[in-house]
C-alpha cells in the first residue's frame, strides 16, 4: 500500500514538472517570436546589445505604461545619467573676422527663465488673448504614436537655416557682425545636429533636413519649408514630430543685445524657447492648435526637471509657423544671435537629451 501511495506522488511530480516545462516553451518561443519581428530585432542588436549593452528581454515583452506617474519616475531615475551628459567640443572660427576700429555695442547676458504666467515649474507668456486652462492640455498624451522602429519618427529642419551665432565669447560685438552664413559648421544646422544625434542615441530616429530655406531669398522661407516638410511626411508616415530650429534675436545696437544664458556643469548655455501657435479666431486656418500645445507642455515641463534653466517662458502666440502640419509641429529657437554657437550646441545636447525622455515614455 505504501509502494503504491509512493508511486503516485512521483507521478503527480512528474505530472506537475511536465506542465512547468511545457509552460517555459511555450513563453521561450513567445520570445523567439517577438524577436523575429524586424523592429523589435533591429532594438535587440543595435539599441539594447551593442550600445546600452545591458539588454533585458522583459523591456520588450512588457511596454511602459504611458501615464504621467510613469514619466516622473522615469525622470527621477534618469538624473543620476544626465549629471555626466557630455557636450561636443566646437571648433573656433579661425582668422580675422572685423576691423579692430569699429564701433563696438554691449551684450547684456540675462537668464530670462520667468515671465508671464507661472504654471507648474515654468512660465508661459500667453499673446492670444485667450483664458487658456492649461491643465486641460497638459493633462492629455499628445496626438503622436511613437514606436520600437528603425524608421524616423522625428523631422528636424530650419526655415531660416543660415541662422548664426557670434564666434567667440565677448561681453560686446563690432559694428560689422553679421549673425548669418552659408557655412554649415558655423550656423544653425549645427545645433539641429546636435538634436538629431542624440535623438538616434537615445532610440529615436530622426531625419534632418539642410536645404536652405532662407537662401537666395528670406522672404518665402515658410512656404518653402512647408514643401519640405511635406514632402518628408508623404515620404515617411512614420515622421510624428517635426521640429524647426531656429536661433532668436534680441535687443538692438542702441540699448543692447540680449544674451539669454544659464550654466550648466559650469559651462555657458544658451536658452531655449519653444513656440506654440494658436488660432483664435479662425483667421490662420489652423483649427488644431491645440494639439500641438499639449507636446509643447509637456515638453516645456521635460526640459526644466531635467536641465532647470534651460527654458525662457513658451511663447503661446497668434502665429503658424507651419505648425498646422501636424499635431506633433513645434518651433523652437535656441539662443539668440550674440550667443556663441558653442553655447548654442550646449544646449541642443539637453533639448535633444529632453526630447528623447519624453517621446521614449510615450513608446509602444
Amino acid at each position: 500500500m505504501t509502494k503504491i501511495k509512493i508511486n503516485k506522488f512521483v507521478i503527480d511530480i512528474l505530472g506537475l514538472v511536465s506542465v512547468i516545462l511545457g509552460i517555459f516553451c511555450i513563453f521561450l518561443r513567445l520570445q523567439i517570436s517577438i524577436c523575429r519581428k524586424p523592429d523589435v530585432l533591429n532594438i535587440f542588436l543595435v539599441k539594447s546589445v551593442f550600445y546600452r549593452g545591458n539588454f533585458k528581454i522583459s523591456k520588450i515583452l512588457k511596454p511602459q505604461k504611458n501615464n504621467s506617474k510613469n514619466i516622473i519616475k522615469n525622470i527621477n531615475l534618469n538624473k543620476n545619467i544626465l549629471n555626466n551628459i557630455t557636450f561636443p567640443e566646437v571648433p573656433k572660427k579661425q582668422g580675422s573676422y572685423h576691423d579692430t576700429n569699429e564701433n563696438t555695442y554691449k551684450i547684456i547676458e540675462k537668464n530670462l527663465n520667468a515671465g508671464g504666467i507661472k504654471y507648474k515649474n515654468f512660465y508661459i507668456k500667453n499673446n492670444t488673448g485667450q483664458d487658456i486652462n492649461y491643465d486641460e492640455y497638459f493633462n492629455k498624451n499628445p496626438e503622436i504614436k511613437i514606436r520600437n522602429t528603425a524608421e524616423p519618427q522625428v523631422l528636424i529642419l530650419h526655415t531660416h537655416t543660415s541662422e548664426a551665432y557670434m564666434p567667440e565669447d565677448k561681453d560686446f560685438f563690432y559694428e560689422s557682425f553679421y549673425p548669418r552664413s552659408l557655412n554649415d559648421s558655423e550656423n544653425i544646422i549645427q545645433v539641429g545636429k546636435t538634436i538629431c544625434d542624440t535623438l538616434i542615441k537615445n532610440g529615436i530616429n530622426c531625419i534632418h533636413n539642410t536645404t536652405y530655406h532662407d537662401n537666395p531669398s528670406y522672404s518665402g522661407s515658410y512656404s518653402r519649408a512647408a514643401k519640405t516638410i511635406k514632402k518628408y511626411l508623404e515620404e515617411y508616415p512614420s515622421i510624428q514630430v517635426v521640429l524647426d530650429i531656429h536661433r532668436d534675436s534680441l535687443g538692438t545696437k542702441e540699448t543692447g543685445k540680449i544674451k539669454p544664458v544659464f550654466e550648466y556643469n559650469n559651462k555657458k548655455c544658451a536658452q531655449i524657447m519653444i513656440i506654440s501657435g494658436c488660432d483664435p479666431d479662425g483667421t490662420l486656418e489652423f483649427p488644431n492648435w491645440g494639439k500641438n500645445l499639449i507636446l509643447a507642455l509637456k515638453l516645456q515641463n521635460y526640459c526644466e526637471k531635467l536641465f532647470p534653466g534651460l527654458t525662457r517662458p513658451l511663447n503661446f502666440s497668434k502665429v503658424k509657423y507651419n505648425e498646422n502640419l501636424t499635431p506633433g509641429s513645434l518651433l523652437i529657437e535656441v539662443g539668440s544671435d550674440v550667443n556663441t554657437l558653442q553655447e548654442a550646441v550646449n544646449s541642443g545636447v539637453m533639448l535633444g537629451q529632453s526630447i528623447s525622455e519624453l517621446l521614449n515614455n510615450f513608446k509602444k
